[in-house]
């Protein structure tokens, strides 16, 4: 049976082993201030980083007003405004690569157009911002990011727009700082999904052409640094076992496996960090763009996101990978105005599902490849048969004997067992599960992401063979388990 890669695949090894989560904080002298490029103001100053020829931007964009800016914490931040202050500030946090603030070289001169006044920013390690202090810590960065905006936009709400990793690092930023926020708009946020789940999209792609060089020397780095590894250092015997807490306490050890690389430090912290409450809970209107062919931030990931903010819309540009402000920007710019300038999406409440119509009665699926399903069903049964999609379904009852099936935006509800599966392997994105018992299974395979399990008993039941299900962002009320469910089950040992 075809299943998710487990800690012996040496990508979600990599993953998995190396992801810490951390640093604790970091102490606060003086009030930030502002110095100039490479000047010494008894701390990190910002430098300016050479060219790079294969990427083809400039060191500076000629649209922006350059500040080398100091925080209390010893931080400094390579910042660039353009626009008026006063203006609606738009504040731009970039993704992984040494371009860090140049990904938005498309965008600055059309928000500026549009009468905004922009800030961007270079994350601590990233373009001209010295790395930071200690290790990537998402909390950390969010509370620079604020004393940034309180020196740059004071008393003012502002739009944030993040990409890849700066997308995480928004959506953390508005959750702890949501009076601060106006509007947030998240592009190709990487990361989200859980680790192991995230590294079999990444490990899917053998090589990484994103068109910013930058990003493809990164992520190929760390493939082939991961790579080379023995899993007999990493992990010993045991698929289940976890090097993430052992490297939270042992930072020396994590510095001496990454050799410095602050970037991969990033990276590795992202995918470590569980952003299941920031999403429930951040109120704010949030616009989702996605690429559809990104390969690094899986479409799947933007529509989790979009079906689980409590006021969010999805907007999808065809034909673009993880990139879109740079492969399709006048696409882009129009989108992201629209965001900024357009009516608020809807809240959560507000968004009605699509009606699925009369019942199509009890169908059955036999040793076919292919079949998609939609609509109403008072019951689905599946035999022997591969590759089925079910996508925006009502189902009294979900049986799935030897098969693999992807299911999507459906719902699924029966008096005993909603879902019973035998030696399958199936795919759920943004499902609901209700019954006295959520999911049936004996040995299968599951990738749960924002799916909901509501059971008067169990919400998982394990019979026969071993089964095991990764559960990205979602929830799950049983009497074996209550609340966010980002893990994997059975739990892992420890």
């Amino acid at each position: 049976m075809p299943h998710l890669p487990t800690c012996r695949n040496r990508w979600t090894l990599g993953v998995a082993a190396l992801c810490a989560a951390v640093a604790l904080g970091l102490p606060a002298p003086a009030a930030a201030q502002a110095v100039p490029a490479g000047a010494s103001a008894g701390g990190p100053v910002c430098i300016d980083p050479p060219a790079d020829p294969a990427v083809g931007l400039p060191v500076r964009l000629l649209a922006l007003r350059y500040e080398c800016l100091l925080l209390r914490d010893g931080q400094a931040l390579w910042v660039g405004r353009a626009g008026r202050p006063g203006l609606p500030t738009v504040l731009l946090v970039h993704g992984l690569g040494q371009n860090a603030h140049r990904d938005w070289a498309e965008t600055v001169d059309s928000l500026v157009a549009a009468s905004f006044h922009v800030v961007t920013v270079d994350l601590p390690g990233f373009g001209a911002s010295p790395p930071p202090a200690l290790a990537y810590a998402f909390h950390t960065l969010s509370d620079q990011l604020a004393e940034l905006l309180g020196h740059l936009a004071p008393g003012q709400r502002v739009h944030v727009v993040g990409h890849s990793l700066g997308g995480a690092l928004s959506l953390h930023f508005t959750h702890r700082h949501a009076a601060l926020v106006e509007r947030l708009v998240l592009v190709d946020a990487a990361g989200i999904l859980l680790k192991p789940v995230y590294a079999q999209a990444v490990a899917s792609v053998r090589r990484w052409q994103t068109g910013i060089e930058p990003v493809d020397r990164l992520v190929n780095f760390v493939g082939a640094r991961v790579n080379s590894w023995s899993s007999l250092l990493l992990l010993g015997r045991d698929d289940r076992f976890d090097f993430g807490p052992w490297l939270q306490r042992n930072p020396e050890v994590r510095r001496a496996l990454l050799g410095g690389r602050t970037q991969v430090d990033a990276a590795l912290s992202l995918v470590e960090h569980d952003f299941s409450a920031a999403i429930r809970e951040t109120r704010t209107p949030t616009t989702v763009l996605w690429g559809r062919e990104d390969g690094i931030a899986p479409l799947r990931t933007g529509q989790v996101l979009a079906a689980r903010l409590p006021q969010a819309r999805l907007e999808i540009i065809e034909g673009v990978g993880h990139t879109p402000m740079l492969e399709r920007a006048v696409t882009f710019n129009r989108l992201l105005l629209h965001a900024l300038q357009g009516p608020p999406p809807a809240t959560r409440a507000l968004q009605a599902p699509t009606p699925p119509g009369p019942s199509q009665g009890h169908a059955v699926c036999r040793n076919e490849d292919g079949a998609v399903f939609r609509g109403h069903y008072d019951s689905l049964t599946l035999q022997g048969c591969g590759n089925v999609r079910i996508e925006s379904a009502r189902i009294g009852q979900l049986v799935v004997e030897r098969s693999a099936v992807q299911i999507s935006d459906s719902r699924i509800a029966h008096p005993e067992v909603a879902l019973v599966a035998r030696d399958s392997e199936i795919q759920a994105t943004n499902v609901r599960l209700r019954g006295r018992v959520a999911i049936r299974s004996d040995n299968s395979f599951f990738d749960l992401a924002g799916t909901s399990l509501r059971a008067q008993g169990a919400g998982v039941e394990l019979v026969g063979a071993p089964s095991r299900l990764f559960l990205s962002v979602s929830d799950w009320q049983g009497s074996d388990f209550s609340g966010d469910a980002h893990f994997i089950w059975p739990r892992p040992a420890r």
